[in-house]
């Protein structure tokens, strides 16, 4: 027996199980019943349940990022669609690929005062690679729903990767007539990705100047594996030309290497407030990935104006907000590192520049590495030992604010093959547990998120979630009463005349213990003496399902204070 409304809809499933998706990521509605049977009913995809629709996007935005595929989003029709919204906006500024099917009254109810009806054509507006607002499926071919799905894979996971919305008006009827049509997944006959790899050498004869660094932002690559055999690539092409490397954790260049890790620079962040030196003028920049985190890279760039700036930039996002690359290239690192070592590198190992910089990074790791360890137990610390608590293979979801900044600053380059993720596309502090859960749930090892304590509290829906979605996180969160990174604004110095408290670092008073025991949550607060190595090394090692929440207090201005006097005391050390 045929159906028109589930015939279609199992094409366009199956056509996206042959192309490579495996995940799809449901929120329950009514609207979205003929998607949902028919998408679950196929046993080659992995379906979960999530109730919230926010927490769902980034949900499905974490299993982008382990595995560089793009997962299905299925929701039913009206705000359901609109909070999406956030994820998508990561999604497109990260290059993540996600195909949204959100389900829609059909067009005759639509503007009528219909239930649950909103205007839902285009509502990711620029956010995505395509939209396209479908026919009701009775009125459409399978062929024609075949084709959709090759379309909207093509689109998001091709030379500019990125979400894909598809907006499904069905009438009722929206059960089925019969048994759930279950085709064989539709495969392509071959890759038909278009290949943007250029001819020639991007780098050209750039190699053969002394003076160069490479600078390696987020997301360098789609997926966790792929980020780190470009990582490996990059560590390579540096040891053939002697540059430099600067580097931030969610760059997958700081942890887990042996060879060439010593060309990545372990105090960057640090370096780039003061080094100032004419000598220390580079010739040639090579940037890697999206903009780098950390604004003392990019303001040190700006400063120095090198003659050569090369963006290489597969993804073609033009990260550059400063305005000074010379070069664009839309070819993967891989592309372009490798045919510059073939083509005229190999040229030294060792100069009078990399000496120059080792020296600095010398001075100043080993100035960050003993305040740490004579002062008091801050987020500097803190950074550090869960860090080395962690074991191989184990992936940190970071959040935004300080934590991927204190990861950069504090970090001690070495140690186990950590990976280190984060949501820079956006930079916002919405869905960082969520997105630690879709990472938990698409790789083995061990999922650690980093989070301050406004983070944590725009995500409980995802805390919540764990214990149903048979998935554990561990959580060390960092409390500050607030949004400790304003307190490094200029707007909190001195007296001008502002509510900074209220305006701005916005003290909860919210006791984060309370947590204990809801939802699947065991909620530890550490105390001054409590090992935060202990404390990670036994929440990670715990098999059911459910969070370790790691909460560390930390007193707002002793922080404030430890950063400046760690700036201070590096800048005091470079000039000797």
């Amino acid at each position: 027996m045929t159906d028109p409304v589930y015939d279609p809809i199992a094409a366009f499933a199956a056509t996206l199980a042959g192309h490579g998706v495996t995940d799809i990521v449901i929120s329950p509605g009514s609207r979205s019943t003929p998607l949902s049977i028919a998408f679950h009913a196929r046993p080659d995809l992995r379906t979960t349940i999530h109730l919230d629709e926010r927490s769902a996007g980034f949900f499905a935005l974490g299993q982008a990022r382990a595995t560089g595929r793009p997962s299905v989003l299925i929701c039913t029709s009206g705000t359901a669609a609109a909070n999406y919204l956030p994820a998508m906006v990561e999604a497109n500024h990260a290059g993540l690929p996600l195909i949204v099917c959100t389900a829609d009254r059909p067009p005759e109810l639509r503007g009528w005062g219909a239930g649950q009806t909103i205007d839902q054509v285009g509502i990711y507006g620029t956010n995505t690679r395509w939209f396209a607002d479908l026919p009701v499926p009775s009125d459409w071919t399978e062929a024609a729903a075949s084709m959709a799905a090759m379309r909207a894979m093509a689109l998001a996971t091709g030379p500019r990767r990125g979400p894909v919305h598809l907006n499904w008006p069905l009438r009722e009827p929206l059960e089925p007539v019969g048994a759930v049509p279950v085709p064989e997944p539709i495969v392509p006959r071959r890759d038909s990705h278009a290949n943007f790899q250029l001819a020639e050498d991007p780098l050209g004869d750039l190699t053969e100047l002394e003076k160069g660094v490479i600078i390696v932002g987020p997301d360098v690559a789609p997926g966790i594996d792929a980020q780190h055999q470009v990582s490996d690539w990059i560590l390579r092409f540096a040891e053939s030309v002697a540059w430099p490397i600067f580097a931030e954790p969610i760059s997958q260049l700081r942890r887990g290497h042996h060879h060439g890790e010593e060309y990545v620079m372990n105090a960057a962040d640090h370096l780039c407030k003061h080094v100032t030196v004419d000598s220390l003028r580079p010739d040639v920049v090579v940037r890697l990935g999206a903009s780098p985190t950390t604004k003392p890279v990019r303001r040190w760039l700006e400063r120095v104006k090198p003659e050569h700036v090369v963006l290489i930039d597969q993804e073609q996002r033009w990260h550059d907000a400063s305005f000074t690359a010379t070069e664009h290239h839309t070819v993967s690192p891989v592309t372009a590192l490798g045919r510059a070592r073939r083509l005229g590198s190999g040229v030294r190992n060792r100069s009078e520049w990399l000496d120059a910089w080792w020296d600095l990074d010398d001075i100043a790791s080993k100035t960050v590495d003993r305040l740490i360890a004579d002062g008091p137990r801050l987020s500097a610390r803190v950074t550090r030992e869960f860090v080395d608590a962690l074991p191989d293979e184990a992936v940190v979801m970071t959040s935004n604010s300080m934590p991927v900044r204190d990861l950069d600053s504090f970090l001690a380059n070495g140690g186990p093959n950590t990976t280190f993720v984060g949501n820079r596309g956006a930079s916002g502090i919405d869905g960082i547990v969520s997105t630690g859960l879709g990472l938990a749930a698409s790789q083995d090892g061990p999922v650690v998120v980093y989070t301050g304590d406004l983070a944590l509290l725009h995500d409980l829906t995802g805390l919540a979630s764990a214990v149903r979605l048979g998935l554990h996180l561990t959580i060390v969160c960092i409390d500050n009463d607030g949004g400790g990174i304003f307190s490094m604004l200029p707007i909190a110095q001195g007296d001008r005349g502002v509510d900074f408290e209220t305006l701005f670092r916005t003290p909860h008073g919210v006791d984060l213990a309370g947590l204990d025991g809801f939802a699947g949550i065991r909620a530890t607060t550490l105390g001054e003496h409590d090992s935060v190595r202990d404390a990670v090394s036994a929440a990670i090692s715990v098999v059911e399902p459910g969070v370790d929440l790691l909460i560390v207090p930390v007193d707002r201005d002793a922080d404030v204070a430890q950063r400046r006097s760690i700036a201070e005391a590096v800048g005091e050390a470079l000039a000797r």
